[in-house]
């Protein structure tokens, strides 16, 4: 079967078996540290455990975390890769003599050597996913790599609860397994086919903190790339403090074991994957950010309700999978965005930031757990209510950056209710970078209808709005539509010609809607009115002519479904330079 796939294909296959596996390992040696040192310390001591287990695991990638995104950026990303699988393989088997020499110190040893093969695994193993796919594909293969991903936390949770529980805790074999696990990863790491280095000359130094910050001030000049940097991030944290607590909270609130508490976070890696799965089938070709604010109102309100309805299992068992389910949908856009939005060059190194970002929040997340348990003694079902209250935070904050991804996701689902949308041209409406549209206004629905025939987020501004009801005006400004006196007169307004320039830097379509009376100009008058207020832009001036059929044809169920989704036809045609 692998030789009638297609190389680029096999290779992202292999990746992803790859990614699996060392996702499995991660999760299964975790845990089963966690469980190792529960049983010689003592149940008594869990969350405290928990918390240790987490900063170890994260320290390595705040410390390695850039300089594995410069060796991404210098070397080939298959090469490190391998020399990852490599390490993983001896560090496991160093780590089942350290279970059976039955010391503590010597685990947290091996989880930290096992952590830091995993953050120099990082920054390659998202960095190589362009090189991997075609563009159009990197949603669906982010969303099959996080899909996997979670598939590999639900195994690997699920193998050290159950491997240490029919062995009556005897972790020498669950070490045995996880060396295992490492030997096949490194077999298919081996099977990638081999990528050329990106090409930085940046050299390799141990001042990470250093480029960090420099990292993050090259990508805060792109705020949409920031923001979806720390987007990320913040659900590493949520996710990580939602696996810390579980333990807690089934000991307090169910009553059940540390073990049983162990197999409860299998609902919300289920969950993920699921999202995950969904949101990169409903962004299909592009990168759809405006699934981000409802992914992160989704998993505020499934953290309120598993505060609500903590002492009922049989509730808990599904709020737990949507919680996951819409963090899936909340993390893959942001992710693809990232990948997407990276200047080529130092794409690793983007990543490596974003990564140290999101194991910042990791530690975060045991240093929250830690000071709500042992510092303001909170039950564990209460760290939900503060989860969900945090989460609602970063999401109003990334959704003001990215306001304009979801309200276009928004209008093109309406759009897509109301009106059969047919496009012509539409390789004028590029999907990778913002355009001008030029278009007449006829009616309200117009602005939606745009929305939905391209897929870049837009700006309107219009001529002349018509006389519509308060419902429409407050469309008007939901969509944030500004008015202008004329298209000529464009440039006597600087506010407004700095506004257009910073919405296109930001990779925001510009719309100019045309009054109905004003006849379209002439290609060189287009051009001329916009390359003299936007002088060095890069993008494409394009006319959009829409035509409505207003008078339903056919049958009387035909003329009825004419009338619920109206005939719309778009032409896209772009004026030449």
């Amino acid at each position: 079967m692998i030789k009638l796939l297609t190389r680029q294909r096999s290779s992202f296959t292999y990746l992803n078996a790859t990614q699996f596996l060392g996702a499995l390992n991660d999760n299964l040696y975790k845990l089963l540290i966690a469980y190792f040192c529960i049983d010689v310390l003592g149940a008594e001591h869990s969350t405290r455990i928990l918390a240790t287990v987490g900063a170890i695991f994260v320290i390595p990638f705040l410390l390695f975390s850039s300089t594995s995104g410069m060796l991404a950026d210098r070397y080939s990303k298959r090469n490190i890769i391998v020399i990852c699988k490599a390490l993983e393989t001896v560090i496991m088997a160093l780590g089942t003599v350290a279970l059976a020499m039955h010391g503590v110190w010597g685990v947290y040893i091996i989880l930290f050597l096992m952590a830091s093969q995993s953050a120099l695994f990082g920054p390659s193993k998202y960095g190589i996913i362009p090189e991997l796919v075609k563009m159009e594909n990197i949603s669906k293969a982010n969303g099959m790599i996080t899909m996997m991903t979670f598939l590999a936390i639900i195994i690997g949770t699920f193998l050290a609860s159950f491997v240490t529980d029919i062995t009556d805790r005897n972790f020498i074999i669950t070490g045995a397994v996880c060396t295992l696990v490492a030997i096949a990863g490194l077999l298919t790491s081996i099977a990638i086919e081999k990528t050329p280095a990106a090409g930085s000359t940046r050299k390799i130094h141990p001042w990470f903190i250093l480029e960090i910050y420099r990292t993050t001030r090259a990508i805060s000049r792109r705020p949409t790339l920031l923001v979806a940097a720390i987007g990320s991030a913040y659900f590493l944290f949520a996710g990580a403090f939602l696996q810390l607590n579980m333990i807690p909270f089934a000991i307090e609130s169910l009553n059940l074991t540390d073990v049983q508490g162990g197999y409860l976070f299998l609902m919300a890696a289920i969950g993920i994957g699921s999202g995950s799965a969904l949101a990169g089938k409903i962004s299909g070709k592009t990168v759809e950010l405006g699934l981000v604010p409802i992914g992160g109102i989704g998993m505020a309100i499934g953290c309120f309700l598993l505060d609500g309805c903590s002492d009922h299992l049989w509730l808990i068992v599904p709020l737990i999978v949507i919680v996951g389910a819409f963090g899936g949908v909340y993390l893959i856009p942001l992710d693809a965005y990232i990948q997407l939005a990276s200047p080529k060059k130092i794409r690793g190194q983007v990543l490596a930031t974003t990564n140290f970002f999101a194991f910042v929040g990791v530690l975060a997340a045991s240093a929250v757990l830690f000071l709500l348990s042992e510092v303001l003694e909170l039950e564990a079902d209460k760290g939900f209510t503060f989860l969900g209250f945090l989460t609602i935070a970063i999401t109003v904050l990334v959704s003001s950056q990215m306001y304009h991804y979801f309200t276009r996701y928004l209008g093109m689902l309406v759009s897509r209710l109301h009106f059969k949308i047919s496009v012509h041209g539409d390789e004028h409406a590029p999907k990778e970078r913002p355009s001008i549209f030029i278009c007449h206004h006829t009616a309200w629905n117009d602005t939606l209808i745009l929305l939905g025939a391209q897929h870049v987020p837009m700006r309107f501004f219009a001529e002349r709005l018509h006389t519509h009801s308060k419902l429409l005006h407050r469309l008007y400004r939901l969509l944030k539509v500004i008015t202008i006196r004329s298209i000529n007169d464009i440039e006597l307004s600087p506010r407004k010609c700095k506004l257009i320039r910073s919405s296109l830097r930001r990779g925001i379509s510009i719309c100019i809607l045309l009054d109905e009376a004003h006849p379209m100009e002439s290609p060189e008058q287009l051009k001329a009115a916009f390359r003299k207020t936007l002088i060095k832009t890069a993008a494409s001036i394009v006319t959009v002519d829409i035509k409505k059929e207003e008078k339903p044809q056919g049958t009387k169920i035909e003329r009825f479904l004419q009338k619920i989704r109206v005939p719309a036809h778009v032409t896209f045609t772009k004026i030449d330079d």
